[in-house]
């Protein structure tokens, strides 16, 4: 028999093979369309929504939490305060408070130019105790105190006075050193005391006293220099101060005298310097003179001074932290986190004071009618 094979079907040769295979493809790609827009897209989305990531393991929720605020243990301490004047056992002037072995050591009296006594406040319990003073001319500044001795200015009205030594045991008195011009500011580390004390109009000197022997050395001259306004700083029995930087004109050195041994040593700052203060291994000072221009530098450790804050208009320092006032606020710059943090109440017109050892003081001066102190206690 002959074989005749049968011929298969080519919708490619007809005339309506390509449109038919066009139509297939056109509904095969709709369906993929459709699947995506309806199943696909919106798997995915609820997916993103959820937070699940589209790819890998979920990981574990973690509970919501608020981020903390820095928080320094100065700032847990309560904020003190001492009113003054009729009524509150303390005259109308309190004036240069000083910190020694935890207490605070003020003047006081009818007005700074009649400061006729000084206080001594505890400021854990709040009791005063006052120290009775032979006064020799008008008022009491800057009184500073050691275990075994009080010092103090007692000055004249028209200018002028004496530094007066009071043992404390004892209760007697000594003249240690006259001055003829404005009130020295006393910085005082048993045995020695220093201070830049005027002699002209253009002249001072910086002093240092051993207060035991009463012996008086001069430590530098001052002629047409604005460092005679810069007070000196003792601690850790190594005097500072500033003086200029022949080799760099505008410029400022800190120099630093052991009293032990008398060896010296200088540090050049690159700026002006004013008021340099010590706390052991760590000192900081005034780009400025007390201004809006003042720009406030500290060293820890024999580093580099690095600026901690801009418009100073006063600082002090103690072991912990640099207390400073810009802007009618008081802050304090704290070493262990290198941070700065605001110790006065907002709102309130404050101004600097004085701080040492574990205080700082400021003057709350929100009503002028009755202005306030107030201190805090700077370690944690």
């Amino acid at each position: 028999m002959k074989y005749s094979p049968r011929r298969r079907l080519n919708l490619d040769a007809t005339s309506f093979g390509p449109l038919l295979k066009l139509a297939v493809a056109v509904l095969l790609l709709a369906a993929f369309v459709l699947l995506i827009v309806f199943v696909a897209v919106p798997l995915v989305t609820a997916r993103l929504e959820s937070g699940v990531p589209l790819f890998g393991a979920t990981p574990a929720v973690e509970a919501a939490k608020a981020t903390e605020k820095p928080v320094n243990p100065i700032l847990l301490n309560e904020v003190e305060t001492v009113q003054f004047g009729e009524g509150y056992g303390l005259p109308t002037a309190v004036v240069d408070p000083s910190v020694f072995d935890g207490e605070i050591l003020f003047a006081t009296g009818a007005s700074e130019n009649a400061c006729d006594r000084l206080v001594r406040l505890n400021p854990e319990t709040g009791v005063f105790v006052n120290i009775d003073i032979s006064l020799l001319n008008d008022t009491v500044r800057y009184p500073v105190e050691s275990e075994n001795v009080i010092l103090y200015a007692d000055c004249k009205t028209a200018g002028g006075g004496s530094i007066i030594r009071l043992d404390k045991a004892t209760g007697e008195s000594a003249v240690l050193s006259e001055f003829a011009l404005d009130a020295p500011k006393l910085s005082l580390e048993a045995p020695y005391a220093v201070w830049m004390e005027r002699t002209g109009e253009a002249a001072a000197k910086l002093i240092v006293c051993d207060v035991v022997s009463g012996e008086l050395l001069t430590l530098g001259m001052f002629t047409n220099s604005p460092y005679a306004e810069s007070d000196p700083s003792i601690k850790s029995g190594q005097v500072i101060y500033a003086d200029a930087d022949a080799a760099n004109p505008g410029d400022s050195l800190i120099r630093t005298v052991l009293l032990s041994d008398n060896s010296r040593w200088d540090y050049s700052a690159g700026s002006f310097v004013h008021d340099p203060k010590s706390a052991g291994d760590r000192w900081a000072y005034l780009s400025g003179n007390h201004d809006g221009n003042s720009d406030l530098y500290v060293s820890v450790g024999g580093a580099a001074a690095m600026r901690v804050a801009r418009g100073v208009i006063d600082f002090d320092i103690t072991p912990s932290c640099v207390v400073f006032s810009r802007d009618e606020t008081v802050y304090a710059y704290v070493f262990s986190d290198n941070k700065t943090y605001v110790l006065s109440e907002t709102g309130t017109n404050s101004q600097f004071v004085m701080a040492g050892g574990e205080y700082a003081l400021w003057r709350d001066m929100t009503n002028p009618d009755q202005p306030l102190w107030k201190y805090i206690k700077v370690v944690g």
